[in-house]
């Protein structure tokens, strides 16, 4: 029964009235409501009450949606393509040289050969190409380029050269730098491969959460639910928050809440079904809220069923081989 805090109540057509439902449910943008249940034996729908106690199996094709998702997708592919965008111009920039060159360097007196202007201007002040040489202790001669934001220095003028011994080709001279624009701008590349990993971490973080709900959670029924729009909309529909009450087995009453777009599914039971963690109560969610894009069904031996196709799994696959490509790319490049 779908009742108003006033106590009027509106019974939902049984059979069928799918669009009445919706209705309802949509309703509740406007204005809070309650849902009243009292949940009791028999009282969810065959697809929950067929549930076997935990732990349970979670097909793989669920495990995936739930870790990935559409959101987690378009991330990878965010970070994916910041990342490239940061190989191919930050190379350029030699900021690690720079940062070595900043921690530990050996000193050597360097002859500049040639000064330029090049084509690059910061705040509309030219870039110059500086290219001398030194000689780096007992070892051989060396050449080198480095820039400055203006001109410094003359052909032929004597400037200390700043190397790292171990590898004296990586060296500039004091007071300039080794690429043409300042090592800086990486921090400007960095912003859209964390943009990219703001939007994959979260559903890998609630989709353990899920999973584990999933595995090791008990079914248990909501005494009611409430609720409200959040400030949040998916494509001009508000996102809805539901917050509910449940006993747990002991009788001891907790509370929770959970996010999910307006859906007739949510309501259409006289308890409306939620799993949570004996170990922990507080961490529960009802399972129609489940943002999984996937039927929550059981089989007939008790376990969660999957009826949909792989490409939760390929998805999966493809976002986490973006992501982890370009971690061990990082990893070679730094160590």
């Amino acid at each position: 029964m779908l009742g108003r805090k006033n106590g009027t109540d509106k019974k939902i057509p049984s059979a069928g009235a799918i669009d009445y439902r919706f209705k309802i449910v949509y309703d509740m943008f406007m204005t809070d409501q309650t849902l009243s249940t009292t949940p009791q034996a028999g009282m969810f729908s065959q697809r929950i009450s067929r549930l076997v106690a935990p732990p349970r199996w979670v097909p793989l094709p669920t495990a995936c949606a739930a870790l990935t998702g559409l959101i987690g997708f378009v991330g990878a592919i965010f970070f994916s393509f910041g990342m490239l965008f940061m190989w191919v111009f930050g190379a350029a920039l030699h900021p690690l040289d720079e940062w070595r060159l900043s921690r530990s360097y050996a000193e050597a007196p360097a002859i500049i050969e040639s000064v330029k202007p090049t084509n690059a201007n910061v705040n509309r002040t030219p870039v110059y190409e500086y290219r001398f040489h030194f000689q780096p202790g007992d070892g051989e001669p060396v050449n080198g380029t480095c820039y400055t934001t203006g001109q410094t220095w003359q052909d032929g003028d004597r400037v200390a050269a700043h190397y790292l011994p171990e590898n004296p080709e990586v060296a500039r001279l004091e007071g300039s730098r080794r690429s043409m624009f300042s090592p800086w701008i990486i921090l400007f590349l960095l912003i859209f491969p964390t943009v990219g990993l703001a939007f994959f971490v979260p559903p890998i973080v609630s989709g353990v959460k899920k999973i584990k709900l999933l595995r090791s959670g008990e079914i248990t029924g909501a005494t009611s639910i409430s609720s409200s729009p959040t400030n949040t909309s998916i494509n001009n529909v508000p996102v809805m928050k539901y917050s509910y009450e449940f006993r747990d087995r002991l009788g001891a009453i907790y509370t929770g809440a959970s996010k999910a777009l307006p859906t007739e599914k949510i309501g259409d039971e006289a308890a409306e079904p939620i799993l949570y963690l004996p170990s922990n109560p507080q961490q529960s969610m009802l399972v129609d809220a489940l943002p999984l894009k996937l039927p929550l069904e059981v089989d007939e031996e008790g376990h969660w069923r999957h009826r949909g196709s792989i490409k939760p799994v390929l998805l999966f696959l493809l976002a986490w081989s973006l992501v982890l490509v370009h971690v061990a790319v990082a990893i070679i490049v730094l160590f």
